[in-house]
């Protein structure tokens, strides 16, 4: 069964081994005859490979794997499958991240190396949500705004036409120094209405 990882055939695998599992969210009822239970996605396809790099090029081999390993970056994970019974014929992704690496190597065999290898599914993550502040607002909100700033500057101009006319209008003095003369008038309008209210008196003689 030919697979390839990070470009490199890994053609003596001995073994393969998926692991898919359902994200599950299990809620207890009370009164309620099992769980309630809230799917919630799936977790990344895990891929156990089992094999041995052999031959000439195999210590040329395994170091590519083990830098591809290190790199810690998505890679090209290609599997083309034989026949039905391929568990991995079934898998829909193309790139993984190589999260464990195991080689062992045995003395009397210096051009022969056994490892195991778990791939981990890689996902593409979202794109940035764009970094606009105002793209979320809506028109009319900001229409609203504009216009009470329009008003506000027009209550502004008008509050500065407001105090140049106060500013300009002429004074009138102290209204304080002309209430001696209002009292000296009053006075002698008084004292001639004390005259004639006397006359009155003795027209229809003494109270008796």
């Amino acid at each position: 069964m030919p697979v390839e990882v990070a470009g490199i055939p890994l053609a003596h695998l001995t073994s393969i081994v998926t692991s898919e599992r359902a994200r599950l969210a299990r809620h207890p009822v009370p009164g309620m005859s099992g769980d309630l239970v809230q799917t919630l996605g799936r977790p990344s396809v895990e891929v156990q490979l089992r094999g041995m790099f052999y031959g000439p090029s195999a210590p040329d081999d395994l170091r590519r794997f083990r830098e591809a390993y290190l790199a810690v970056t998505p890679v090209d994970f290609v599997v083309q499958a034989v026949d039905d019974s391929d568990p991995t014929q079934t898998l829909a992704f193309s790139q993984v991240l190589i999260r464990e690496l195991e080689v062992v190597q045995r003395a009397d065999q210096p051009d022969e190396f056994d490892f195991t290898c778990r791939l981990l599914e890689y996902v593409e993550p979202p794109a940035p949500a764009p970094a606009d502040l105002f793209g979320a607002l809506d028109e009319d909100l900001l229409g609203e705004a504009a216009g009470f700033v329009d008003d506000a500057q027009n209550a502004l101009a008008q509050v500065s036409q407001l105090a140049d006319l106060l500013a300009n209008v002429p004074g009138f003095g102290d209204p304080t120094q002309r209430l001696p003369s209002l009292l000296d008038s009053f006075t002698s309008v008084a004292s001639g209405g004390a005259g004639a209210l006397a006359g009155v008196r003795d027209l229809f003689g003494p109270e008796g």
